[in-house]
Parts: structure tokens; C-alpha cells; sequence
């Protein structure tokens, strides 16, 4: 059976800026990555890798692996990751790239729990409160 390729549209717009809703992916990235000077990979969820040579000033990426355009959120420093959340509201950490820190798949599972019960905890202190 033969694979048909579907054909993406363009996400280009007016100046060459995607409109609001065209990325496909949203990812976050340390702010101190990109003053640093240095390359660094962001990775796509395809597994393809998009490396990032500063001074980058562009505020997305298309990854060459799945063309997905992967808008870069820009987080102050290098927080190594930032809270968020699943569908069903259960908090989980969100790695930031670029970052110089642990993944936080990388922090101990001692680490991560002690983390994500004080989220839980901030978390229903402000639906009591």
C-alpha cells in the first residue's frame, strides 16, 4: 500500500509570521539560552531535533523531521522547568529547552514528588481560600 504524504498548507502570512493559530506544537525555552551565545537543540516530539543558533530571533521553528511550526515561549533565566498540568488538572513538570539544568526526568523520584506536593498543596489552599 502506498503512503500518501498529506500536503500541508502554508503557514505564512502577512511579513512572514504564522497566524495566532497555526503553530502545531507550543514548546518553552530558557531565556538565558538564547542571550548565551551558544547553539542548542530544541527537540521536536517527533524526535527530530531543531538546533538553535543564537542570537535566534525568530519566534518559531519548523522542525525538518514532521514540518511541524513549533511556536518558542520565552522564559525569563534558566528555570530548567516550569509547572503545568494535564487535562485532568493533575500538576506535572514541564521541561524548558535550552536549559543548563536537570530534565526533569532527570531529578530523582524523591525530587519530583516533593515538588508536585507542594503544587498539589498551593493548588487547593487557593480553592479553600
Amino acid at each position: 500500500m502506498k503512503k500518501i504524504k498529506k500536503k500541508r498548507k502554508p503557514h505564512v502570512a502577512i511579513g512572514g509570521v504564522p497566524p495566532r493559530n497555526a503553530y502545531d506544537l507550543y514548546t518553552f525555552v530558557a531565556g538565558a539560552a538564547l542571550e548565551g551565545g551558544e547553539p542548542f537543540r530544541l527537540d521536536c516530539n517527533c524526535g527530530g531535533v531543531v538546533t538553535i543558533m543564537p542570537p535566534f530571533q525568530d519566534e518559531y521553528v519548523v522542525c525538518a523531521r514532521c514540518e511541524s511550526t513549533i511556536k518558542m515561549i520565552v522564559i525569563e533565566g534558566d528555570p530548567g522547568y516550569i509547572i503545568g498540568a494535564d487535562p485532568d488538572g493533575t500538576p506535572k513538570l514541564l521541561p524548558v529547552q535550552g536549559s543548563k539544568k536537570p530534565h526533569p526526568i532527570e531529578l530523582s523520584h524523591s525530587e519530583r514528588d516533593t515538588i508536585l506536593a507542594r503544587v498539589r498543596a498551593q493548588v487547593e489552599k487557593k480553592k479553600v481560600g
